[in-house]
């Protein structure tokens, strides 16, 4: 297993809203950290936001040990499903289905999200 539980949250994580609903990771190998991870419980899936500063084959192998341990935890916590997410301001990712798929996920689909500031 490559992941270890931190608290509080990584820098890389911080803007997750309501940070006391999750549990934060550093994801690690030989060479050191390369991401972070959070869960959180929503209804019946297990949510799941990735933060990676580096990639590649061995980091590819990682992760989808880490993608094994997530669907035995959402199995564990009682949930039908691991939801990823991925927000961007820009663009979809070309490559977010291809990374998805290589951890296991199908049903990609892209979400747009609007945000309009308060009042003062």
């Amino acid at each position: 297993m490559s992941l270890r539980r931190v608290c509080p949250a990584p820098e890389r994580l911080a803007y997750l809203p309501e940070l006391s609903r999750y549990r934060f990771y550093e994801l690690f190998d030989a060479k050191g950290v390369y991401g972070w991870g959070a869960l959180a419980e929503a209804s019946d899936n297990l949510e799941v936001h990735l933060e990676l500063c580096r990639f590649g084959p061995r980091v590819a192998r990682s992760l989808q040990n880490d993608a094994a341990w997530l669907r035995q935890e959402a199995a564990r916590l009682g949930k039908t499903h691991v939801l990823a997410l991925r927000a961007d301001a820009t663009v979809p990712d070309p490559r977010w289905p291809k990374f998805t798929r290589l951890m296991g996920f199908t049903g990609q689909a892209v979400v747009q999200v609007a945000r309009m500031e308060a009042e003062n």
